[in-house]
């Protein structure tokens, strides 16, 4: 047999006031702070009840009636990756603060699982959504946007596309780092990147190139680009570098520099005395192997901060209407 839900009625009856008047005191005891005026006292009483009959309140009908479900939607490209765990444990903490909770979902940098989660999110009824863009995503992002949907973009871009975003400015950190490079002796640099061409390899990619440039290495760059989850070739490439004389790797991210760094240690050469290295975001396996790797620190705090500001200012504004576009660039911070 099913047990009856309690409802505002039921505690009404119980103590002695009118269900409007609990309606309030609920509402004061979510919110955390006084939005209507109710006796003190009268407040506690009500409390009392509500958790002695074991009240639990009807989310759907609120969301009804403010319009809002007081959640964020939040579509990451791995949630394994190290740098994206990391962002989504500041996000949870950053919509706490601003009484919200957070749904998350991961693509895998599926552009038909992305637009598939989207759809159940907004389905959901979200009142915002941060998203990390993959690879051709682009009309599904624009239609959000067209749509007036709540919609913020982290860490990559989509182009020619009018969206708030939070991005780290991946250009000067790649020209950062292999300017760490060459400074350490290094002229036959490589960059290991992946083959699915999203704004943030992208930007790192011509950071690598205008560092060689300014070098007068131009002429010696190259670029290994791998496929997304499928690491078979990153071996074969390594010996393949070692034989042409390579000296040093930049590498686009932190999932592709443990592979590289990997397949150099069973090829039995080292770090830094066979190939200086350089990458982004910092790994534990860096401190065993003692290496003194370069590598670009992302502020992930400010990633997840500034997001959620963004995305909660275009919730608070007026519905149904185009939101001011914020496009924030985060400095790097090089560590190594």
């Amino acid at each position: 047999m099913a047990v009856r839900q309690v409802t505002i009625k039921d505690i009404a009856r119980e103590a002695g006031v009118s269900p409007s008047l609990v309606s309030f005191v609920m509402s004061n005891s979510v919110a955390g702070k006084q939005l209507y005026r109710v006796n003190c006292e009268t407040s506690k009483r009500v409390l009392a009840v509500a958790e002695r009959l074991q009240y639990k309140p009807n989310n759907t009908a609120r969301a009804l009636r403010s319009g809002k479900t007081g959640t964020i939607g939040v579509v990451l490209s791995d949630i394994s990756n190290p740098f994206f765990a990391e962002i989504a444990r500041f996000l949870e903490d950053a919509a706490y603060s601003y009484d919200y909770n957070v749904v998350f979902a991961s693509t895998d940098e599926d552009p038909e699982k992305f637009r598939r989660v989207v759809n159940v999110l907004i389905n959901k009824g979200v009142d915002g959504l941060i998203l990390v863009p993959c690879g051709g995503t682009e009309d599904i992002i624009r239609g959000l946007v067209t749509g007036c949907v709540n919609t913020v973009l982290l860490d990559r871009t989509v182009p020619d596309l009018e969206v708030s975003s939070v991005v780290l400015d991946n250009r000067a950190a790649a020209r950062t780092i292999t300017d760490e490079l060459l400074s350490r002796g290094a002229k036959r640099i490589d960059m290991v990147s992946y083959s699915m061409q999203i704004s943030n390899t992208r930007d790192r990619e011509q950071g690598y190139l205008d560092a060689m440039a300014a070098a007068g290495l131009a002429g010696s760059t190259h670029i290994e680009r791998v496929a997304h989850n499928n690491y078979g070739s990153v071996a074969d490439y390594v010996r393949e570098a070692k034989d042409r004389g390579v000296e040093a790797f930049m590498i686009a991210t932190n999932t592709l520099s443990l592979q590289v760094i990997s397949e150099i240690y069973k090829s039995g050469c080292r770090i830094p005395e066979d190939f200086k290295v350089a990458c982004f975001d910092r790994n534990p396996l860096y401190d065993i192997y003692g290496s003194g790797i370069v590598y670009v620190r992302q502020p992930v705090d400010a990633f997840a901060s500034k997001a959620m500001e963004l995305v909660m200012s275009h919730i608070k504004s007026k519905s149904g209407k185009k939101h001011p576009v914020e496009q924030i660039v985060l400095s790097p911070e090089i560590t190594g």
